[in-house]
């Protein structure tokens, strides 16, 4: 390969990175462009013990506190995609679009999901139109008005931009933007870390702090990238040897659900603190006491929802039924299983498998920083959850994969061109 092979793949990755980049910065922009008319200091300090917000404020980039033009970041579209998949399901029409239509039927599902995420900003926009009363100078149909649009558009933004990132950029435009928003998130909270304890402890800190991080992100890789490979073997192989030494296999992800168990869980278990916050009925406070942070019931409330919730969206995402008709169809079987109801019956009784070893994961990590915490004395990751950590590393992943690929396939092309 001569020089200028060389010399033109770092231009096209310069490029791509570039346009990220310079996307990127405007997404961040409408995040902190205020909305008139709103007193968003009281706003803010009203808001800021509330666990619910911050969580949800950390995952779309800090945009929820100043009510930003894109307060809503991606949050409409990530909604949207869930919706759609869930309705492909439900619905054979739409299930038929992504199966037997090709290109033409993942295009209009993307269009559909297009759709339905104007919709979910107009919803999400009339809801907080109305939450935030309380902090307008002049609450009128005007200002109720202006801002669902201005709160609308701003997310119509956001998700074109994220496909822009996706067809010109690096990685997946959506995913991008998240874990962009996780990282600015973070990096606020490095420093509050070492506010509290003594000078002397500061070296103490440090190396917890590094030691837990590493061992975080060497677990999240691994529930991200972990996965059980089942042998398999065609007819041809059946009718010549009776020994399973094909190196053909089928790989079923460990983690099939990716985040959306735990960032519902994530969710649910911090209403109950909102709830006994807010609510002056004793019985109800009593009853969801029990499950908040620091008592009895919370770690087994928070593990029950994620393992619940993490084998319906393993199952909603991954039909072993189909898997074992394709199995089937394409005359591949699993040695020792026979084809049909038994191979459904052996993948569903792996998938559960796995999704109860991620779920296990998952919590674990999720509790680990807490308890070091305690132990030691500090606070450790404030305001780094396992949601943000396996986005991060899902992400990280994802575009060092791309890369990668892209820088392999563009090799590949110049050796030909040279031939």
């Amino acid at each position: 390969m001569t020089n200028e092979g060389f010399e033109q793949l770092p231009k096209e990755l310069i490029k791509r990175f570039t346009y990220t980049i310079i996307l990127l910065l405007i997404v961040r922009t409408t995040i902190f462009i205020p909305i008139p008319g709103v007193d968003n200091l009281s706003f803010f300090q009203n808001l800021e013990k509330n666990t619910v917000f911050n969580f949800v404020n950390n995952i779309i980039g800090g945009g929820a506190r100043t009510l930003g033009i894109g307060a809503f970041g991606i949050s409409p579209y990530f909604n949207a995609t869930l919706s759609v998949q869930a309705v492909i399901k439900l619905l054979p029409e739409w299930e038929r679009l992504q199966k037997e239509e090709g290109e033409l039927g993942k295009r209009i599902l993307i269009q559909r999901t297009r759709y339905i995420t104007f919709m979910w900003a107009l919803a999400q926009s009339l809801i907080v139109v109305y939450w935030i009363r309380p902090y307008v100078f002049n609450w009128n149909a005007t200002f109720v008005l202006d801002t669902v649009l201005t709160l609308t558009t701003g997310s119509v933004l956001t998700m074109w931009i994220a496909e822009l990132i996706s067809e010109y950029g690096i990685g997946n435009g959506s995913s991008f933007l998240v874990m962009v928003n996780i990282v600015t998130g973070f990096s606020k909270t490095i420093p509050t870390i070492f506010q509290n304890g003594n000078i002397e402890t500061l070296g103490v800190r440090a190396f917890a702090l590094i030691v837990l991080f590493l061992i975080m992100i060497l677990i999240s890789i691994f529930i991200s990238e972990g996965k059980r490979k089942i042998k398999i073997l065609s007819s041809r192989q059946l009718g010549t040897t009776s020994i399973v030494n094909s190196r053909s296999y089928l790989p079923l992800k460990l983690n099939a659900a990716t985040i959306i168990p735990i960032v519902i869980s994530s969710l649910l278990i911090a209403l109950p603190s909102y709830v006994v916050e807010r609510s002056s009925n004793i019985m109800i406070k009593n009853l969801f006491y029990i499950v908040i942070p620091g008592q009895p019931l919370y770690l087994f409330a928070y593990y029950s929802l994620v393992v619940l919730l993490n084998s319906f969206y393993t199952n909603l995402l991954i039909n072993p039924n189909d898997i074992a008709e394709n199995l089937s169809k394409l005359g591949v079987v699993i040695p020792g299983i026979r084809p049909g109801s038994q191979t459904n019956l052996y993948l569903k009784a792996i998938l559960n498998r796995l999704g109860f070893i991620s779920a296990t994961l998952l919590c674990f990590i999720g509790i680990f920083p807490y308890v070091v915490g305690a132990v030691l004395q500090f606070p450790l990751f404030k305001g780094l959850s396992i949601t943000s950590l396996l986005i991060f590393v899902g992400v990280a992943t994802e575009i060092a994969k791309q890369v990668r690929t892209y820088l392999l396939s563009q090799s590949y092309s110049t050796t030909l061109e040279e031939s």
